[in-house]
Protein backbone atom coordinates (compact mmCIF):
# COMPACT_ATOMS: atom_id res chain seq x y z
CA UNK A 1 0.00 0.00 0.00
CA UNK A 2 1.09 3.41 -0.39
CA UNK A 3 1.62 6.55 1.18
CA UNK A 4 -0.40 9.86 0.42
CA UNK A 5 0.08 13.41 1.14
CA UNK A 6 -3.07 15.59 0.78
CA UNK A 7 -2.97 19.10 0.65
CA UNK A 8 -6.22 20.78 1.59
CA UNK A 9 -8.10 19.80 4.63
CA UNK A 10 -11.64 21.22 3.38
CA UNK A 11 -14.47 18.14 2.31
CA UNK A 12 -12.15 17.18 -0.88
CA UNK A 13 -8.84 16.39 0.69
CA UNK A 14 -11.09 15.11 4.03
CA UNK A 15 -12.38 12.71 1.48
CA UNK A 16 -9.72 12.14 -0.38
CA UNK A 17 -8.14 11.04 2.91
CA UNK A 18 -10.65 8.79 4.13
CA UNK A 19 -11.16 7.08 0.69
CA UNK A 20 -7.56 6.43 0.30
CA UNK A 21 -7.29 5.44 4.51
CA UNK A 22 -10.53 2.47 3.55
CA UNK A 23 -8.57 1.09 1.07
CA UNK A 24 -5.64 0.55 2.93
CA UNK A 25 -3.05 3.16 2.08
CA UNK A 26 -1.30 5.60 4.73
CA UNK A 27 -2.11 9.64 4.69
CA UNK A 28 -0.74 12.44 6.15
CA UNK A 29 -3.43 15.21 5.24
CA UNK A 30 -2.26 18.93 5.36
CA UNK A 31 -3.96 22.13 5.78
CA UNK A 32 -2.59 25.74 6.11
CA UNK A 33 -4.84 27.06 8.67
CA UNK A 34 -5.37 26.07 12.48
CA UNK A 35 -8.75 25.20 11.72
CA UNK A 36 -9.90 25.15 7.72
CA UNK A 37 -12.39 28.16 7.37
CA UNK A 38 -12.51 28.56 3.37
CA UNK A 39 -15.64 27.24 1.15
CA UNK A 40 -16.40 24.02 2.77
CA UNK A 41 -17.71 25.10 5.68
CA UNK A 42 -19.39 28.66 4.38
CA UNK A 43 -22.03 26.70 2.96
CA UNK A 44 -25.68 24.81 3.63
CA UNK A 45 -24.46 21.48 3.70
CA UNK A 46 -26.61 19.87 0.90
CA UNK A 47 -25.75 17.30 -1.00
CA UNK A 48 -27.85 18.29 -3.66
CA UNK A 49 -28.55 15.37 -6.49
CA UNK A 50 -31.80 16.77 -8.07
CA UNK A 51 -30.60 19.68 -9.78
CA UNK A 52 -27.01 18.07 -11.34
CA UNK A 53 -26.53 17.82 -14.85
CA UNK A 54 -27.54 14.99 -17.10
CA UNK A 55 -24.84 12.55 -17.98
CA UNK A 56 -21.44 12.64 -16.36
CA UNK A 57 -22.05 15.47 -13.09
CA UNK A 58 -25.61 12.92 -12.16
CA UNK A 59 -23.39 9.89 -12.33
CA UNK A 60 -21.18 11.36 -9.99
CA UNK A 61 -23.69 12.70 -7.63
CA UNK A 62 -25.70 9.69 -7.42
CA UNK A 63 -22.40 7.63 -6.74
CA UNK A 64 -21.38 10.11 -4.33
CA UNK A 65 -24.86 9.85 -2.34
CA UNK A 66 -24.64 5.83 -2.26
CA UNK A 67 -20.93 7.03 -0.94
CA UNK A 68 -21.46 9.27 1.56
CA UNK A 69 -24.70 6.52 2.92
CA UNK A 70 -21.85 4.02 3.49
CA UNK A 71 -20.02 5.95 5.53
CA UNK A 72 -23.02 7.64 7.68
CA UNK A 73 -24.01 3.35 8.15
CA UNK A 74 -20.23 2.34 8.95
CA UNK A 75 -20.00 5.83 11.04
CA UNK A 76 -23.35 6.68 13.04
CA UNK A 77 -21.52 9.74 14.59
CA UNK A 78 -21.49 11.22 11.13
CA UNK A 79 -24.31 13.75 11.52
CA UNK A 80 -26.00 12.84 7.45
CA UNK A 81 -29.66 13.26 7.36
CA UNK A 82 -31.55 11.86 4.14
CA UNK A 83 -34.01 14.60 4.87
CA UNK A 84 -34.90 15.60 0.71
CA UNK A 85 -35.34 18.80 -0.94
CA UNK A 86 -38.50 20.32 -2.03
CA UNK A 87 -38.44 23.42 -4.23
CA UNK A 88 -41.30 25.18 -3.85
CA UNK A 89 -44.04 26.55 -5.92
CA UNK A 90 -46.23 29.92 -4.85
CA UNK A 91 -48.38 30.05 -8.53
CA UNK A 92 -50.05 27.52 -10.44
CA UNK A 93 -48.24 28.67 -13.06
CA UNK A 94 -44.83 27.61 -11.50
CA UNK A 95 -46.20 24.31 -10.36
CA UNK A 96 -47.32 23.77 -14.09
CA UNK A 97 -43.85 24.57 -15.15
CA UNK A 98 -42.59 21.64 -12.02
CA UNK A 99 -45.44 19.40 -13.66
CA UNK A 100 -43.56 19.63 -17.24
CA UNK A 101 -40.29 19.37 -15.14
CA UNK A 102 -41.02 15.87 -13.22
CA UNK A 103 -42.06 14.22 -16.67
CA UNK A 104 -37.81 14.58 -17.99
CA UNK A 105 -36.70 10.78 -19.01
CA UNK A 106 -34.30 11.29 -15.36
CA UNK A 107 -36.66 12.41 -13.17
CA UNK A 108 -37.13 8.51 -11.52
CA UNK A 109 -33.27 8.44 -11.44
CA UNK A 110 -32.93 11.66 -9.33
CA UNK A 111 -35.71 11.18 -6.68
CA UNK A 112 -37.87 13.72 -8.16
CA UNK A 113 -42.10 13.93 -7.33
CA UNK A 114 -44.58 16.67 -8.06
CA UNK A 115 -46.38 17.68 -5.19
CA UNK A 116 -49.38 20.03 -4.43
CA UNK A 117 -49.65 21.93 -1.74
CA UNK A 118 -51.41 19.47 1.24
CA UNK A 119 -48.36 16.76 0.24
CA UNK A 120 -46.00 19.39 0.50
CA UNK A 121 -47.19 20.52 3.94
CA UNK A 122 -47.32 16.81 4.90
CA UNK A 123 -43.70 16.21 3.65
CA UNK A 124 -42.45 19.44 5.87
CA UNK A 125 -44.32 20.66 8.32
CA UNK A 126 -42.83 23.92 8.60
CA UNK A 127 -44.05 25.40 5.52
CA UNK A 128 -46.77 26.90 6.12
CA UNK A 129 -47.28 29.96 3.68
CA UNK A 130 -49.26 30.21 0.66
CA UNK A 131 -47.93 27.76 -1.64
CA UNK A 132 -49.01 26.00 -4.65
CA UNK A 133 -47.10 22.91 -4.35
CA UNK A 134 -43.19 21.68 -5.19
CA UNK A 135 -40.93 19.56 -6.78
CA UNK A 136 -39.43 16.93 -3.74
CA UNK A 137 -36.15 15.23 -4.09
CA UNK A 138 -35.72 12.06 -2.07
CA UNK A 139 -31.77 11.48 -3.35
CA UNK A 140 -31.10 14.90 -1.59
CA UNK A 141 -29.62 15.09 2.04
CA UNK A 142 -28.03 17.16 4.54
CA UNK A 143 -24.80 17.55 6.42
CA UNK A 144 -23.52 20.09 9.38
CA UNK A 145 -20.91 21.93 7.02
CA UNK A 146 -19.30 22.90 11.17
CA UNK A 147 -18.90 19.32 11.91
CA UNK A 148 -18.38 17.21 9.07
CA UNK A 149 -15.08 18.01 8.71
CA UNK A 150 -14.19 17.04 12.12
CA UNK A 151 -16.66 14.35 12.29
CA UNK A 152 -14.66 12.79 9.14
CA UNK A 153 -11.24 13.45 10.92
CA UNK A 154 -12.58 11.74 13.64
CA UNK A 155 -12.98 8.79 11.49
CA UNK A 156 -9.67 9.46 9.79
CA UNK A 157 -8.41 9.00 12.98
CA UNK A 158 -9.99 5.79 13.72
CA UNK A 159 -7.28 4.01 10.97
CA UNK A 160 -3.73 3.85 12.40
CA UNK A 161 -1.60 5.44 9.26
CA UNK A 162 -3.40 8.56 9.51
CA UNK A 163 -1.56 11.93 10.54
CA UNK A 164 -3.04 15.44 10.46
CA UNK A 165 -1.16 18.35 10.33
CA UNK A 166 -3.01 21.76 10.52
CA UNK A 167 -1.21 25.58 10.35
CA UNK A 168 1.12 23.77 7.49
CA UNK A 169 0.81 26.02 4.55
CA UNK A 170 2.58 24.33 1.76
CA UNK A 171 4.31 26.39 -0.67
CA UNK A 172 5.59 23.58 -2.74
CA UNK A 173 5.26 20.02 -4.38
CA UNK A 174 7.97 18.09 -5.73
CA UNK A 175 8.52 14.52 -7.87
CA UNK A 176 11.77 13.88 -6.48
CA UNK A 177 14.00 10.88 -6.59
CA UNK A 178 10.60 8.31 -6.58
CA UNK A 179 8.81 9.92 -4.21
CA UNK A 180 6.73 13.59 -3.79
CA UNK A 181 8.00 15.82 -1.81
CA UNK A 182 5.95 19.11 -0.10
CA UNK A 183 7.71 22.10 1.72
CA UNK A 184 5.88 24.20 4.02
CA UNK A 185 6.63 28.28 4.55
CA UNK A 186 8.65 27.31 7.81
CA UNK A 187 10.61 24.58 6.33
CA UNK A 188 9.38 21.69 6.81
CA UNK A 189 9.13 18.92 4.20
CA UNK A 190 6.97 15.83 3.81
CA UNK A 191 7.78 13.24 1.87
CA UNK A 192 5.56 10.08 0.62
CA UNK A 193 4.63 7.95 -2.42
CA UNK A 194 2.25 10.14 -4.03
CA UNK A 195 0.49 13.92 -3.50
CA UNK A 196 -3.19 15.10 -4.02
CA UNK A 197 -3.10 18.93 -3.95
CA UNK A 198 -6.52 20.15 -3.64
CA UNK A 199 -6.21 24.03 -3.45
CA UNK A 200 -10.00 24.91 -3.67
CA UNK A 201 -10.01 28.86 -4.19
CA UNK A 202 -6.55 29.00 -4.06
CA UNK A 203 -5.01 29.59 -7.77
CA UNK A 204 -1.43 30.98 -7.26
CA UNK A 205 0.25 29.57 -4.54
CA UNK A 206 0.77 26.37 -6.17
CA UNK A 207 0.78 24.98 -9.85
CA UNK A 208 -0.19 28.72 -10.49
CA UNK A 209 0.66 28.11 -14.13
CA UNK A 210 -1.48 25.06 -14.63
CA UNK A 211 -4.22 26.78 -12.69
CA UNK A 212 -4.07 30.00 -14.92
CA UNK A 213 -4.30 27.80 -17.88
CA UNK A 214 -7.39 25.51 -16.47
CA UNK A 215 -11.14 26.22 -17.36
CA UNK A 216 -11.39 27.71 -14.00
CA UNK A 217 -13.00 30.98 -12.16
CA UNK A 218 -13.76 32.27 -8.73
CA UNK A 219 -17.13 32.16 -7.41
CA UNK A 220 -18.51 34.88 -4.81
CA UNK A 221 -21.42 34.51 -2.64
CA UNK A 222 -23.03 35.83 0.75
CA UNK A 223 -24.77 33.99 2.91
CA UNK A 224 -26.56 34.12 6.36
CA UNK A 225 -27.47 32.19 9.77
CA UNK A 226 -31.16 33.21 11.19
CA UNK A 227 -32.34 32.38 14.73
CA UNK A 228 -34.88 29.17 14.92
CA UNK A 229 -38.19 30.12 13.54
CA UNK A 230 -40.09 28.33 16.17
CA UNK A 231 -40.54 25.10 13.66
CA UNK A 232 -38.97 22.67 12.57
CA UNK A 233 -38.02 22.19 8.53
CA UNK A 234 -37.74 18.77 7.69
CA UNK A 235 -36.46 18.87 4.08
CA UNK A 236 -34.00 21.52 2.54
CA UNK A 237 -36.08 24.16 0.85
CA UNK A 238 -35.47 26.11 -2.26
CA UNK A 239 -37.62 28.62 -4.37
CA UNK A 240 -38.45 28.61 -7.86
CA UNK A 241 -35.35 30.64 -8.53
CA UNK A 242 -33.44 27.64 -8.42
CA UNK A 243 -35.29 26.28 -11.13
CA UNK A 244 -33.69 29.05 -13.53
CA UNK A 245 -30.00 27.68 -11.72
CA UNK A 246 -29.57 24.49 -11.63
CA UNK A 247 -28.92 22.60 -15.04
CA UNK A 248 -30.39 19.27 -14.50
CA UNK A 249 -33.97 21.59 -14.14
CA UNK A 250 -33.22 23.16 -18.25
CA UNK A 251 -35.34 22.55 -20.53
CA UNK A 252 -38.44 23.30 -22.53
CA UNK A 253 -40.82 23.79 -19.39
CA UNK A 254 -38.88 26.92 -18.18
CA UNK A 255 -40.12 28.81 -20.69
CA UNK A 256 -43.59 29.39 -19.01
CA UNK A 257 -41.30 30.54 -16.04
CA UNK A 258 -42.92 33.81 -14.77
CA UNK A 259 -40.31 37.01 -15.19
CA UNK A 260 -37.63 37.36 -13.19
CA UNK A 261 -37.13 39.90 -10.55
CA UNK A 262 -34.01 42.07 -11.60
CA UNK A 263 -31.89 41.27 -8.49
CA UNK A 264 -31.95 37.39 -9.21
CA UNK A 265 -30.57 38.09 -12.73
CA UNK A 266 -28.09 40.60 -11.23
CA UNK A 267 -27.04 38.82 -8.42
CA UNK A 268 -27.56 35.40 -9.78
CA UNK A 269 -29.09 34.11 -7.30
CA UNK A 270 -32.08 31.61 -5.21
CA UNK A 271 -33.69 30.85 -1.93
CA UNK A 272 -31.91 28.00 -0.64
CA UNK A 273 -33.29 27.36 3.53
CA UNK A 274 -31.55 24.91 5.29
CA UNK A 275 -32.21 24.08 9.37
CA UNK A 276 -29.43 22.94 11.11
CA UNK A 277 -29.49 20.70 13.91
CA UNK A 278 -29.50 23.28 16.51
CA UNK A 279 -32.59 24.75 14.70
CA UNK A 280 -31.42 27.62 13.44
CA UNK A 281 -31.48 28.48 9.72
CA UNK A 282 -28.86 28.98 6.81
CA UNK A 283 -29.82 31.12 4.59
CA UNK A 284 -29.00 32.43 0.49
CA UNK A 285 -27.21 32.48 -1.47
CA UNK A 286 -26.10 34.81 -4.36
CA UNK A 287 -23.09 34.47 -7.22
CA UNK A 288 -20.97 37.07 -8.53
CA UNK A 289 -18.50 36.30 -10.84
CA UNK A 290 -16.24 38.96 -12.07
CA UNK A 291 -12.97 40.13 -9.87
CA UNK A 292 -12.40 41.69 -7.92
CA UNK A 293 -15.17 40.54 -5.57
CA UNK A 294 -16.80 43.56 -3.46
CA UNK A 295 -15.46 43.88 -0.05
CA UNK A 296 -18.78 44.84 0.96
CA UNK A 297 -22.05 42.73 0.89
CA UNK A 298 -25.32 43.53 -0.62
CA UNK A 299 -28.43 43.99 1.61
CA UNK A 300 -30.92 44.39 -0.75
CA UNK A 301 -29.89 40.24 -1.58
CA UNK A 302 -30.34 39.43 1.89
CA UNK A 303 -33.75 41.45 2.05
CA UNK A 304 -35.02 39.22 -1.34
CA UNK A 305 -33.91 36.17 0.43
CA UNK A 306 -35.85 36.59 3.59
CA UNK A 307 -39.23 37.84 1.86
CA UNK A 308 -39.13 34.67 -0.17
CA UNK A 309 -38.47 32.61 3.00
CA UNK A 310 -41.10 34.36 5.01
CA UNK A 311 -43.23 33.82 1.92
CA UNK A 312 -42.49 30.33 2.09
CA UNK A 313 -43.00 29.29 6.02
CA UNK A 314 -45.66 31.57 6.02
CA UNK A 315 -44.07 33.59 9.12
CA UNK A 316 -41.39 36.15 9.36
CA UNK A 317 -37.99 35.56 8.92
CA UNK A 318 -36.17 35.25 11.97
CA UNK A 319 -33.65 37.77 13.28
CA UNK A 320 -30.13 37.35 11.86
CA UNK A 321 -27.21 36.28 13.90
CA UNK A 322 -24.44 35.89 11.36
CA UNK A 323 -23.26 37.27 7.57
CA UNK A 324 -21.11 35.74 5.70
CA UNK A 325 -19.01 35.73 2.21
CA UNK A 326 -17.09 33.14 0.41
CA UNK A 327 -15.40 32.44 -2.48
CA UNK A 328 -15.03 28.53 -4.28
CA UNK A 329 -13.38 27.97 -7.37
CA UNK A 330 -15.68 26.53 -10.29
CA UNK A 331 -14.81 24.66 -13.87
CA UNK A 332 -16.25 26.39 -16.66
CA UNK A 333 -16.19 23.71 -19.27
CA UNK A 334 -19.32 21.40 -17.77
CA UNK A 335 -17.40 18.59 -16.22
CA UNK A 336 -17.62 17.72 -12.80
CA UNK A 337 -13.87 19.26 -11.31
CA UNK A 338 -10.65 20.05 -12.90
CA UNK A 339 -8.42 16.81 -12.46
CA UNK A 340 -4.38 17.55 -13.18
CA UNK A 341 -1.66 14.88 -13.60
CA UNK A 342 0.95 17.48 -12.47
CA UNK A 343 3.51 14.08 -12.32
CA UNK A 344 3.50 10.45 -12.16
CA UNK A 345 3.29 10.95 -8.72
CA UNK A 346 1.42 14.19 -8.16
CA UNK A 347 -2.52 15.11 -8.94
CA UNK A 348 -4.21 18.46 -8.33
CA UNK A 349 -7.75 18.32 -7.98
CA UNK A 350 -10.47 21.39 -7.64
CA UNK A 351 -13.08 23.73 -9.31
CA UNK A 352 -16.07 21.50 -8.00
CA UNK A 353 -18.18 25.04 -8.50
CA UNK A 354 -20.54 24.74 -5.02
CA UNK A 355 -21.05 21.02 -5.63
CA UNK A 356 -17.86 19.43 -2.85
CA UNK A 357 -20.12 18.21 -0.66
CA UNK A 358 -22.57 16.17 -2.94
CA UNK A 359 -19.64 15.27 -5.20
CA UNK A 360 -16.68 14.86 -3.14
CA UNK A 361 -16.93 11.08 -2.37
CA UNK A 362 -17.31 10.36 -5.98
CA UNK A 363 -14.78 12.71 -7.03
CA UNK A 364 -12.30 11.55 -4.66
CA UNK A 365 -13.01 7.72 -5.67
CA UNK A 366 -11.95 8.90 -9.08
CA UNK A 367 -8.74 10.53 -7.94
CA UNK A 368 -7.31 7.95 -6.09
CA UNK A 369 -8.08 4.76 -9.02
CA UNK A 370 -5.61 7.57 -11.60
CA UNK A 371 -3.44 8.88 -9.82
CA UNK A 372 -2.96 4.81 -8.11
CA UNK A 373 -3.64 3.10 -11.92
CA UNK A 374 -6.03 0.70 -10.26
Amino acid sequence: MAHILIVGAGIFGTMHSLLALKQGHRVTLLERDRHPASASVRNFGMIAVGGRASGEELDHALRARELWGQIASAHPGLTLRPSGSIVVATSDQVLSVMAGIAKYPDAERRGWELMDANQVREANPGIQGDITGGLYCSQDAVIEPELVLSELRAICEEFEGFSYKPGQEILSVDEVGGSAIAASRFGERFEADYCIVVPGADHSTLFPEVLKAAPLRKVFLQMARLETPGVTLTTSIANSDSLRFYPGYQGPPLEDMPPVNPIVTEMTMQLLLQQRIDGTLTIGDTHLYEEPFPHEMREDAYQYLFDEASAIIGRPAPKVLTRWSGIYSQNTVGAVCVRERISKRVMLVTGPGGRGNTLSPAIAETSLKELLDV
